[in-house]
């Protein structure tokens, strides 16, 4: 085995819920713990007075352990009989909850923790909202301390629905749901023998179910450039095979410079000559021409999806940082190896991490711990995929003063962020009236665009005024129709000479829909 057969695992969930006992669970079933550690916890925990305890095993710091919590992410190895493990603890404390954004970042699969005498709780929702901003799609739920439950069927069942249904709503679909005792060992290596009435796998039996980042092999080719080499003449380009594979004499080109050429060699230390490289390994790369590369490029097939670049992206976010993320404001984006100033040029929503309500629609910040649908103009163009197209170069994360304050993933990649933005349309006292009332023509519109209503305009619809907007496109529609419902307005949808026409105006009291020979109130 090699470390290219490594699984790379993050255990999350909500604090308390037994990640660390479950870490020092799986290291002692699998024969991977030193003896001589194990006898440092036995002694730790003979000093305390307390009973043995495999938490400890993952609290590195003697300050750790008497405040029984786990600070850092933490990456220790274990092995079964079918390859290594780097397994990642994450912390589960909110003001922690940055610490596990990078170390999700760098999983394969994750494993979602959940109390099953407690049953789901609020971070547990966070953290599994993250698993699928980061593109974690192979996850476990270990539904834990059943023991405390009296390891009861209709208890897991009651959990297992719980979790599944809010995992459903972020798109994530567990592999496996298992319930497990981490302290007792229940269902970890083997079966257990006091939840007879379950007949799936074992965590470690589903854990050896899935695949390393290799399986990226069939997407197209995204090498991310980490470092330039020079030496003897020779100009190496390091970095990682984030997604599909490369060979010699492959004809390549970077993004966003354009550059191309053809691979000479592709190597490792001590291997000057490989045949083939794929997704997870990290190589060096010669070329047949000279060529002048920053770290931060991106290499990719010039026959196959070459990588695109952009000076616009449009973003699913969570926001982690102490101050809120404001509009306009500048911001550090971090994608791959490469890194770009940006401004936070439009909030679409915000939404409650917990339920996933939109709280606010066109906002001005982004509060601690909320999701958001947002936009961010770059001060320079940036190679990236769509998080659908490839998961490998469709996340990023936001640092501010140096530190991770947020991550997400890429929804839209636009090349020209000036002619390809919205055209932000100002609803204001000053309008030009029609019998309708004001009117906005959007007919020579064919761009996207976005509304902005002032507080006094709004409180004019209030008083019984109307704003008639003449449409050219279906996704204009949809845009009032955002419009209305974020700001409790109703609109009517209507057809006349000049072409089709919605109404928009706000109710003096609820009422129930009317119709006339205008159509439906909506």
């Amino acid at each position: 085995m090699t470390l290219n057969d490594t699984l790379r695992i993050v255990i999350v969930g909500h604090v308390d819920h037994g990640k660390s006992t479950l870490i020092g669970r799986l290291f002692y079933d699998t024969g991977s713990l030193p003896v001589e550690r194990y006898r440092e916890i036995e002694r730790t925990c003979r000093e305390q007075g307390r009973e043995f305890e495999f938490a400890y095993l993952m609290d590195a710091l003697q300050e750790e352990r008497e405040q029984n919590i786990t600070i850092d992410t933490a990456q220790s190895f274990f092995r079964t009989a079918k390859r290594p493990y780097i397994i990642i603890d994450a912390p589960g404390h909110k003001e922690f909850l940055k610490n596990m954004v990078t170390g999700a970042a760098a999983a394969d699969a994750a494993i979602l923790l959940v109390d099953g005498a407690e049953g789901v709780r609020e971070q547990t929702r966070r953290h599994a909202y993250i698993l699928s901003l980061l593109g974690l799609r192979q996850v476990a739920v270990a539904i834990n301390k059943l023991d405390l439950a009296g390891y009861r069927r209709d208890r897991f069942h009651a959990v297992e629905e719980e979790i599944r249904r809010f995992l459903h709503s972020v798109g994530i679909v567990p592999s496996y749901v298992v319930p497990i005792s981490a302290k007792e060992g229940d269902n970890i290596a083997s079966a257990s023998t006091r939840m007879s009435w379950y007949q799936g796998p074992t965590l470690l039996s589903a854990l050896d179910s899935f695949s390393p980042a290799r399986e990226a092999s069939g997407l197209p080719l995204r090498f991310p450039v980490q470092d330039v080499y020079v030496w003897d003449r020779k100009r190496t380009y390091a970095g990682r095979v984030e997604s599909g594979t490369i060979r010699p004499g492959d004809r390549v080109v970077f993004s966003p410079s354009g550059k191309s050429s053809r691979v000479r060699s592709v190597e490792k230390w001590n291997l000057p000559s490989l045949p083939l490289a794929s997704a997870g390994e990290c190589i060096g790369i010669t070329f047949a021409d000279e060529l002048f590369v920053e770290r931060g490029e991106v290499m990719g097939s010039a026959d196959d999806d070459p990588p695109r670049s952009g000076k616009e992206l449009s973003a699913s976010l969570f926001w982690l940082g102490s101050e809120p993320l404001r509009l306009n404001r500048r911001y550090l984006l971090k994608l791959a190896t490469s890194e770009a100033e940006v401004i936070l040029s439009s909030i679409t929503e915000r939404l409650n991490s917990s339920t996933l309500e939109v709280i606010e629609r066109h906002a001005e910040r982004v509060e601690n711990l909320e999701v958001a649908n947002v936009t961010f103009t770059l001060s320079r163009p940036l190679a990236a995929d769509t998080f659908e197209e490839n998961p490998r170069l469709g996340r990023f994360v936001i640092a501010v003063e140096g530190f991770v304050a947020g991550g997400g993933i890429v929804r839209e990649v636009r090349a020209d962020g000036i002619g390809s933005r919205a055209r932000v349309i100002r609803l204001h006292s000053r309008m030009t009236t029609e019998p309708d009332g004001n009117l906005v023509d959007l007919s020579q519109e064919a761009g996207p665009v976005e509304f902005d209503l002032s507080p006094g305009f709004i409180d004019r619809l209030g008083k019984g005024e109307r704003l008639a907007i003449r449409l050219r496109t279906a996704d204009q529609l949809e845009q009032i129709a955002r419009l209305a419902y974020g700001h409790d307005l109703a609109f009517e949808f209507r057809r006349d000479g000049e072409g089709p026409k919605v109404v928009l105006f706000r109710l003096a009291a609820p009422s129930a829909p009317v119709l006339d020979d205008a159509g439906p109130v909506i």
